[in-house]
């Protein structure tokens, strides 16, 4: 064999042995995750008290809410995602100020989520109160 056919041989042996190697990573490689923790496909349904008693959340969480209850009381975090990028007037995913977040609602879910499951509590004088399932 001279050597422009080893090299060929080399070649195509390499381009294998990648194809092969990707393969292998698409089938162990983390799935529908937002970057922080809270997967994009993670479902979220409103409590019954949910809206009565999303004043004891943070503004970023009462907008999620608001996402939730507009998108039929359940979503994904991806269709929340989705969602907060068209909302308008009070339900912009702005601050008090109309300054957009630079923060996607799954990142603030990060923050919050344990919280608004009712794991852990809001604060000291409004304990524990779950707003999602």
């Amino acid at each position: 064999m001279d050597k422009r056919s080893k090299d060929r041989l080399a070649v195509k042996t390499a381009t294998a042995n990648v194809d092969k190697r990707k393969a292998e990573i698409d089938n162990i490689a983390p799935i529908g995750k937002s970057g922080g923790g809270v997967a994009q496909s993670m479902v979220l349904s409103l409590t019954d008290n949910a809206m009565s008693d999303r004043g004891i959340a943070p503004r970023q969480v009462q907008l999620v809410l608001a996402y939730i209850k507009l998108l039929g009381g359940t979503a994904t975090v991806k269709q929340i995602d989705d969602f907060s990028v068209s909302a308008d007037d009070s339900i912009a995913w702005v601050n008090a100020s109309g300054v957009a977040y630079e923060q996607t609602p799954s990142k603030i879910l990060r923050t919050y989520i344990s919280k608004m499951k009712g794991t852990d509590a809001w604060n000291k004088s409004n304990g524990v109160n779950a707003l999602v399932s």
